[in-house]
């Protein structure tokens, strides 16, 4: 509170003996606290929401206020029975008979209460004065520099079924984790490698592994397959995959699989991918798919070897020979198979943003991702696409600039006091 109080000083000159700033300050405070605060607090009261502390907060603004400007503004508050239901609810928290509850007795009897609740107002009318110079908007959202975003790194965490969470950041390079029949190995190189613990490997142990917006993992599965998962994936499968008559695993997001090639009994063993809209099957190969939730496109792009893509819904498959991509249309209910360009499907393997004709909403949701920031538009740009290439290596200000380049959109960032980043389009 003290580094607080003395950064107001340094900024603004606070005099303390300054009667009329402090007043203006106050104002400030209070004009904040009755149009957003008390506006929640009303809506709570009559809806039955309010807990103890805010019930115990509008009960004594309620005695207090001479300020008519709030119910001038919101006269849905006005009326007689909401009146007498704030007094009756202030009545019995302060103990005052029917015989004395005047609202000049009600004040009387609270003035105690606010000596505690000085150290309220104090922290109101610090943040009015934040507010006053637009240092935090109405949401509580102050602006930050774009290049203070910083970009994707390897962060993870892997799900059991019986709710336990492993943090990998917490797993330090060259070292191991027991994790149910497996030991979980961090490589100098940052892959996370599964081992089996023991040759009994009967027991179905269900691991989730999950990237946040802002985090991406390689990882080697129980059967040796490898998957780069990128930011905002999760990937399931069980520890028990090696020994599958056919390996299966889930994903929703983006991850590019190198399979690996296991034999059974001369043949060779199945790998399917499960995601919301396909099975992917194959016998040994790499591959792309790009399944996030709520997207219209599904894209698998065939690297090497040979897949087979099918639609359970629709009762249809395609098969996908190296270079060529499927793209199922969810409103469409329809696959376009066609030729794909390494560099731009695969860009984000390659460490690169490539944009080749896309929208600005695909475009965002990928920076959305990556830079770990929420997407905001403050008005629609339905045929701006995008062009160019810019390294995921760099902060989200070089990513803005090319977009700029390329359109008359301005960007801007903010951040709230929980640290969520927010990207506005203006």
């Amino acid at each position: 509170m003290e580094v607080f109080k003395k950064n107001i000083q340094k900024k603004y000159f606070l005099n303390r003996t300054s009667a009329s700033f402090v007043r203006l300050i106050y104002k400030q405070a209070n004009q904040m606290y009755n149009y957003q605060r008390l506006k929640e607090l009303f809506e709570k009261f009559l809806s039955g929401n309010l807990n103890a502390l805010e019930q115990h907060e509008l009960d004594h603004w309620y005695a207090q206020s001479e300020d008519k400007t709030f119910f001038e503004e919101n006269p849905q508050y006005r009326q007689a029975d909401i009146r007498d239901k704030l007094l009756g609810s202030i009545h019995e928290e302060l103990g005052i008979g029917t015989a004395h509850r005047s609202l000049l007795t009600i004040r009387r009897r609270i003035v105690h209460y606010w000596i505690a609740a000085s150290l309220l107002v104090f922290f109101l009318t610090g943040l009015a004065v934040y507010h006053w110079y637009g240092k935090i908007g109405a949401e509580g959202q102050h602006q930050i520099a774009a290049e203070t975003v910083m970009p994707a790194r390897d962060q993870a965490l892997i799900r059991l079924a019986d709710g336990q969470i492993v943090d990998l950041d917490q797993l330090k390079p060259g070292t191991m984790l027991r994790v149910g029949n497996c030991n979980v190995i961090k490589n100098r190189d940052g892959q996370v490698e599964y081992v089996a613990a023991n040759s009994n490997l009967s027991q179905a142990v269900i691991n989730q592994i999950e990237t946040p917006k802002g985090g991406t993992i390689n990882l080697k599965l129980p059967d040796g397959t490898e998957v780069t998962l990128n930011a905002g994936s999760t990937l399931r499968f069980s520890q028990d995959l090696a020994s599958q008559e056919i390996r299966r695993v889930e994903l929703i997001g983006e991850g590019l699989f190198h399979v690996s090639k296991l034999m059974e009994n001369g043949h060779k063993k199945r790998f399917i991918v499960h995601t919301v809209e396909q099975d992917v099957e194959v016998l040994g190969t790499i591959f792309n798919i790009q399944a996030y939730a709520g997207e219209m496109l599904t894209k698998t792009a065939l690297v090497e070897g040979s897949v087979v893509v099918k639609y359970q819904r629709e009762n249809r498959s395609v098969k996908l020979k190296p270079g060529y991509q499927a793209i199922w249309d969810s409103n469409k209910k329809d696959v376009d198979v066609e030729p794909f360009d390494n560099t731009i499907q695969l860009d984000w393997i390659h460490g690169d943003f490539v944009f080749e004709n896309e929208s600005l909403k695909t475009v965002l949701d990928k920076v959305s991702r990556w830079y770990n920031v929420d997407i905001k538009y403050e008005k629609s740009y339905p045929d701006v696409t995008f062009y160019g290439s810019v390294s995921r290596k760099n902060s989200l200000a070089d990513v803005l600039e090319l977009l700029k380049k390329t359109s008359n959109i301005t960007f801007r960032v903010t951040m709230s006091s929980q640290g969520e980043k927010t990207l506005i389009v203006e």
